[in-house]
């Protein structure tokens, strides 16, 4: 065979596999946004319609899925958080990440949903649920003026107003649309901005 058979032969063989892994990838967020929170190896590989040695061949694990899952949901939100918060005021910029985080929240609810159930029998969950946590907190405190910082109480409501489960118990628990769950999120904000503490 010559080199450049080779060259071909691996190079289809690469693409096959990558093909294969992005299908599975993209089967088990399917699962999940259907509201599968933990969908098994075989249900992955029914809908991606590979083998279910094709799974275990491309992920060692149920945990390197998740991995992968994970940094599909980044991608898909990335541009949404990394957008600029280049306000005339703090105010503006802090209002600009309410919005943000969202909008993200809203896109990513039923894998962070699903996260969230599965967290304490997954190690890669469980880390990437503080990540995100350490990630909010520290943007929501980079927001905010110097003077805002050492009142404690405000800072834990804010935290406690932007987080997920607020978000989830808006949307899912009280069955609110995703304007009328905004409006909730930006009164207590701006009730906690407008204590007297503050």
């Amino acid at each position: 065979m010559e080199v450049d058979e080779i060259n071909e032969t691996t190079d289809g063989r690469k693409l096959r596999s990558e093909d294969s892994k992005r299908r599975i990838v993209s089967a088990m967020l399917e699962l999940v946004r259907e509201g599968r929170m933990a969908p098994t190896a075989e249900e992955v590989a029914n809908r991606a319609e590979v083998g279910l040695r094709t799974v275990f061949r491309r992920f060692k694990d149920m945990e390197s899925l998740y991995a992968e899952m994970s940094v599909a949901i980044n991608e898909k939100v990335e541009s949404v958080i990394g957008g600029s918060t280049d306000g005339n005021n703090w105010q503006d910029n802090l209002s600009k990440m309410v919005d943000r985080r969202l909008q993200v929240y809203e896109i990513i609810m039923p894998y962070r949903v699903a996260a969230e159930a599965l967290k304490f029998q997954s190690t890669i969950l469980l880390n990437r649920h503080m990540d995100i946590v350490r990630d909010e907190r520290q943007r929501l405190r980079t927001l905010l003026p110097k003077e805002l910082l050492n009142d404690r109480a405000m800072i834990e409501g804010l935290e406690a107003a932007l987080s997920f489960d607020m978000w989830n118990q808006l949307r899912n628990d009280q069955r609110l649309g995703a304007e009328e769950a905004g409006a909730v999120v930006s009164r207590i904000v701006e009730s906690l901005l407008n204590t007297p503490g503050s």
